[in-house]
């Protein structure tokens, strides 16, 4: 019995090794974005995820060994619309105010759009707008795609921006803004890389995007440029995991020198940014076939919400949060860069109630009376809803287990609660009112090792 045991095993071995040899081989020679390359990375990266146990973010408190000056070592693109065009003025003035963001004009920073000429000088502050959108077009795909829908588009607000009519231009900016911001992506990051060679990093940002110096210059600090790297808010599923654009993208000057080093890959990006409905998601295709995939570990320190909008939750909290995003309103953008340039040191999830909530959360919404507001937000996902609940203080007892906020509607008695908690929200009835689980919330609200 043991003579043919022993014998099995020799047998069995060699085939085993074979058959991952060959499983191997097939590996490799498999296109970088093929579904299986993408599958085992992302399958993996979740494997590292659920593993991973402690401190996350010990590994930022050593010194960086890449220290990186922001002005002039990262290459930043500003993406707009002549719809959203008055933005940037108050975007840079936000920056200004924070200082150490932004390096001059047009050798450290560009600002893509997607017209010619037009709109007043007030509007736009003084930013240089580089028209994406026609670049492409007197490109070889522009010519050869001329007849797209989405040229199309583009002429007709091009024409109502040459004949002067500012309130046709804005109502087309608004209505297929949206589809012509997928061309800006591709053609505005070629341009910042012939434009701005050299850099260490370059950074994606949307009009409405503010980031946090402080905690992006640590992270950047601790990653190494030479490497082909691509960083920012993941999400979508495994077949084109992107950055989320508004939460600031970065990639390192290594990866794009492997990207513009490939032009066939860049010609069929821009033939698919005419049908791609986010650019976003586009530049994380495109660097797949290049080999370079986005990095799952970086993506908690990006955020796509306004500071009164974001979630902050327990596995976060002592976390630098690196961005915000959704600052429309007027004022919004100039406001974070007010409240940020008094602050030299990095922002914590966990302080962002300090930093941007109406009222100490201790003193104001752990016992009644209420005042009218919401924070838990808006969405049904991960939260907990009860209907026919009779009071406030019904709904805050419903709050005493795990959930860190509550909300209660008067008109409609219905009781919402969340495993995280937002500074407030800025659209709320005053039928709601709302408040937080403070023996939950105050341990997670702290100062903590990285803010020291």
């Amino acid at each position: 019995m043991l003579t043919w045991r022993w014998r099995c095993r020799r047998r069995v071995s060699p085939a085993f090794v074979l058959v991952i040899l060959l499983l191997t081989v097939w590996y490799i020679v498999l296109p970088p974005d093929s579904a299986v390359v993408l599958a085992v990375n992302f399958n993996a990266w979740r494997v590292r995820a659920a593993l991973g146990a402690g401190d996350g973010d010990a590994w930022l408190r050593g010194q960086g060994m890449y220290p990186v000056h922001m002005p002039s070592e990262v290459g930043c693109l500003i993406k707009t619309g002549y719809g959203t065009r008055r933005r940037v003025k108050e975007q840079l003035e936000a920056f200004a105010a924070k200082g150490g963001v932004l390096g001059d004009e047009g050798r450290d920073f560009l600002v893509v759009g997607d017209w010619t000429g037009g709109g007043k000088e007030e509007d736009l502050g003084p930013a240089e707008i580089h028209d994406a959108i026609r670049l492409v077009m007197e490109s070889g795909v522009g010519r050869e795609h001329a007849e797209h829908h989405r040229f199309g588009k583009y002429r007709s607000l091009q024409g109502a921006v040459d004949a002067g009519d500012d309130e046709r231009a804005e109502e087309l900016g608004m209505r297929f803004g949206w589809e012509l911001d997928a061309l800006k992506f591709i053609m505005g990051m070629e341009l910042s890389y012939r434009r701005m060679p050299h850099k260490k990093w370059y950074m994606i940002l949307d009009d409405d995007t503010f980031v946090v110096k402080e905690s992006l210059q640590l992270l950047l600090s601790h990653l190494d440029p030479a490497k082909p790297q691509y960083v920012g808010n993941s999400v979508g599923d495994y077949r084109a995991r992107f950055a989320h654009g508004g939460s600031a993208v970065l990639v390192s000057g290594q990866a794009m020198k492997i990207l513009f080093g490939r032009p066939d890959m860049v010609t069929q990006a821009y033939v698919r940014s005419l049908d791609e409905t986010w650019g976003d998601r586009l530049v994380a295709t495109t660097l797949q076939r290049v080999g370079v995939y986005i990095d799952e570990r970086h993506s908690h320190y990006f955020n796509g919400e306004t500071p009164e909008m974001t979630r902050i939750r327990p596995d976060r909290a002592c976390s630098p949060i690196v961005s915000f995003h959704g600052l429309r309103k007027p004022g919004a953008m100039a406001h974070v860069g007010r409240t940020l340039a008094r602050r030299h040191k990095l922002v914590l999830w966990g302080e962002l109630w300090e930093l941007f909530g109406k009222h100490p959360a201790e003193e104001a919404y752990h016992k009644p009376p209420f005042r009218a507001g919401d924070h838990v937000g808006p969405g049904e996902e991960g939260t907990t809803t009860w209907r026919g609940v009779k009071s406030a203080e019904s709904c805050q007892r419903k709050c005493r287990g795990q959930c860190l906020a509550w909300s209660f509607d008067t008109e409609t008695n219905e009781c919402r609660a969340s495993p995280w908690v937002i500074p407030g929200s800025e659209t709320v009835t005053s039928a709601t009112v709302s408040g937080v689980n403070w023996s939950k919330a105050k341990s997670i609200l702290r100062e903590c090792p990285l803010a020291k």
